[in-house]
């Protein structure tokens, strides 16, 4: 029988449907977001002091910033001056980063003999123009023609003329070992604050930051975690985190790519009123539109009235302000006037705070006329003026600090910071010398799993549904449901051989985008042939439960319940349902009891078979056998196996090496799914093989397979279940 026969059998008996519940993942985590355990609201001005260093460490340590990055010089050159009416800009070359160069513009009011205040734009998602998006430029110039200010703005990583990739602002790989995307930009906003710090002209006491949208997230972090800053004024972002998620939600946080949004575990500990309240006693102004869709205005006034209430406990209410306007998502000529207002007001004590007239101003060409901030206009008879292009208009490039040539690449440089990050992780525990310690290493390894995997829920009754079992070819199947915790049930099929006079192997099998996978491959097959049954099940989210990996993942990085831990529990679940079944009934051989998985599948076999003892062994195909073949960008896995700092714990090889004494086949592939071979992996495969020696686990407990073959795959199963 073939496996394409096989698969269609099981479809006309209902044993394997297609996808049936795509919202239940996406419902599960709104509800989870919304039970959030942050603290309750504080009730004097001592317990808002007593809250601010412990909140703003565990921020820091969710941006990848504690301990702080080494402050390295800043080799500013400059590039070109433009003369402007009542102020100068100097374009700007300088490293945040060793090695990755920053484009800015310097914006120098007329000199009045004496250090002017000073401002930091950070911009938001102006991913061609980057700086020279218009409503930034007119931002800058007002601001320092107008008001005095001097005023710094820089091309974030992947914008402007840094704009190497669209992965420039998804740096999933940087998690891995505990930095965050949101992280490298706040550090980039803090050297842009050194830089104004040391500029003559500057009052180093007198320096505020704004920016909207993707600046205005980057104005609310970094004002949380720097103390340096007098004046914040965050725009079209600050809301609630749930408004926020269930405004993207289905979109995937600008298309399954930007992970700038995503803190890691911020929900857990704090909402957004409790980071702004970091920034009590110094001026605050949030800015909104009533028609921002994706910060939905409703979520701003909750935090806004928090945020009030927490300046009001202060003693210095008339410190904070929250307008909103009749506008869509964006930093309008309203905002940026109600902005001046506040600015003039705070930094050089001009006015009452009230909005500032923005004047005529001569602005740069905006390079990119045709981008993607927003769909272009429909050109009948010239279709291809409505493509986006990454060549800037003859005639545009005054605004430049580098010839368009130059232009800089992010990606390599921050692989090369996340591969210097590697170097300085504290190393984990080595493995014992003596056999008897080894039980002990690997507890210690299983309670480092538990810590970067979240927390588990606890065991509640499986409420298990049996449907369609059909007896043939030799088999019997069924469809069957079991409940992992509430609010998710995994769907699965169990498949056995038709005789039952003798206790049958089981295998639960577990593939990457479903149980389908393993018909597909012909895994489910093969285990069939050498007498083993096959329970396979989706994990939440793939499969019938499919939804986009990215969202889900993402959104839950922000909880401390990553989704690759929650699939971990599903795995586990699965192994209960096993372990439940039927005990009037002799047909499952509980000690002969496997998980088999292919892809990230594989990884969750891995996992839940070094945390479950009830478990025999493991097969693990298609797997990365270190989280370090995931630190090139570009890599080929899912946002869920990305976990949080954990190079920080443990890394894969440890994971298997956990599972000693007890029998696991590996079929390992590099970040970009490709095969490895021994000599690849030899250092990693050293350690496993070294813990299976500790365990005395004879020869051939641990398997790894370089080509998919049945007659060695079979080999190996005979030896496992023998």
């Amino acid at each position: 029988m073939s496996a394409n026969t096989m698969r269609e059998k099981l479809a006309l008996w209902g044993v394997d449907p297609g996808p049936r519940e795509p919202a239940m993942l996406l419902d599960f985590i709104e509800e989870l977001a919304q039970h959030q355990p942050v603290p309750p609201a504080p009730r004097s001005a001592a317990e808002l002091e007593q809250r601010r260093e412990p909140l703003q460490r565990r921020l820091r340590h969710s941006l990848g910033l504690l301990p702080w990055p080494e402050r390295t010089d800043l080799k500013v050159r400059t590039t070109g001056v433009v003369i402007r009416r009542g102020y100068r800009i100097e374009k700007l070359v300088y490293e945040a980063w060793p090695g990755l160069p920053v484009t800015a513009h310097l914006y120098l009011p007329e000199a009045h003999g004496k250090p002017a205040p000073g401002l930091v734009y950070a911009c938001g998602h102006w991913m061609e123009a980057g700086k020279l998006a218009p409503p930034v430029q007119s931002f800058c110039a007002t601001a320092a023609g107008l008001l005095g200010i001097v005023t710094l703005v820089y091309d974030p990583i992947g914008q402007g003329e840094r704009l190497g990739s669209w992965r420039d602002h998804g740096h999933l790989n940087a998690l891995l070992v505990g930095r965050s995307q949101l992280g490298l930009m706040v550090w980039e906003s803090i050297r842009a604050l050194d830089l104004l710090e040391r500029r003559p002209e500057v009052d180093g006491r007198r320096i505020a930051i704004t920016g909207a949208s993707g600046g205005g997230l980057n104005t609310l972090f970094t004002a949380a975690v720097e103390d340096r800053f007098c004046c914040a004024i965050p725009a079209a972002y600050p809301c609630t985190f749930f408004h926020a998620m269930h405004a993207e939600r289905d979109l995937n946080w600008e298309d399954g790519t930007d992970v700038c949004n995503q803190v890691p575990q911020v929900m857990s500990y704090a909402e957004m009123s409790d980071i702004a309240s970091l920034f009590i006693p110094k001026p605050y102004m949030i800015l909104t539109g009533t028609r921002d869709r994706i910060f939905p205005v409703e979520g701003t006034r909750r935090i806004a009235a928090e945020i009030q209430r927490n300046y009001e406990l202060a003693g210095v209410p008339e410190r904070f302000r929250f307008v909103e306007y009749d506008e869509e998502h964006g930093y309008q000529t309203s905002l940026r006037e109600a902005a001046y207002g506040w600015l003039a007001y705070w930094l050089a004590g001009v006015g009452d705070g009230s909005p500032i007239e923005e004047p005529e101003l001569e602005l740069f060409d905006d390079p990119y006329p045709v981008h993607y901030a927003e769909p272009p206009l429909p050109t009948p008879g010239r279709v291809r003026d409505q493509s986006p292009t990454l060549v800037p208009t003859p005639g545009s490039l005054s605004g430049f600090c580098l010839e368009p040539s130059q232009r800089i690449a992010p990606e390599a440089h921050i692989d090369r910071l996340l591969q210097q990050d590697l170097q300085r992780l504290p190393a984990v525990p080595p493995l014992p010398e003596r056999a008897p310690e080894l039980a002990l290493w690997q507890e210690e390894i299983r309670q480092r799993v538990r810590i970067v995997l979240g927390p588990f829920p606890p065991s509640q009754p499986l409420h298990t549904r049996l449907f369609n079992q059909v007896w043939a070819d030799g088999l019997m199947a069924e469809r069957v449901t079991f409940v992992s915790e509430k609010g998710i049930t995994v769907p699965g099929m169990l498949i056995m051989p038709a005789e039952w006079n003798k206790p049958v192997p089981m295998t639960l099998y577990i593939g990457e985008w479903g149980k389908r996978q393993g018909i597909q491959s012909g895994l489910i097959k093969k285990l069939l042939n050498q007498g083993i049954g096959v329970l396979a099940i989706d994990v939440r989210g793939v499969g019938e439960t499919a939804t986009s990996d990215f969202e889900a993942a993402t959104n839950l990085l922000m909880m401390d319940r990553p989704l690759f831990g929650q699939r971990v529990w599903d795995t586990i679940r699965g192994v209960d349902f096993l372990w439940e079944r039927c005990y009037i009934a002799p047909q499952i051989d509980k000690g002969r009891l496997f998980i088999a998985g292919e892809g990230v599948g594989g990884l969750l076999a891995l996992y839940a078979t070094a945390l479950d003892g009830r478990v025999a062994g493991a097969i693990a195909l298609d797997i990365p056998l270190s989280y370090t073949a995931l630190l090139p960008s570009g890599a080929l896995f899912p946002a869920s196996v990305y976990l949080f700092d954990v190079l920080r714990h443990y890394d894969l090889p440890h994971v298997v090496a956990a599972c000693a004494p007890r029998p696991v086949l590996i079929r390992p592939v590099d970040g970009f799914r490709r095969p490895c071979r021994v000599q690849e992996c030899k250092v990693m495969l050293d350690l496993i093989a070294r813990a299976y020696q500790l365990a005395d686990a004879g020869a051939g407990a641990f398997g790894m397979l370089t080509i998919d073959s049945t007659e060695s795959l079979s080999h190996w199963l005979s030896q496992a279940l023998a």
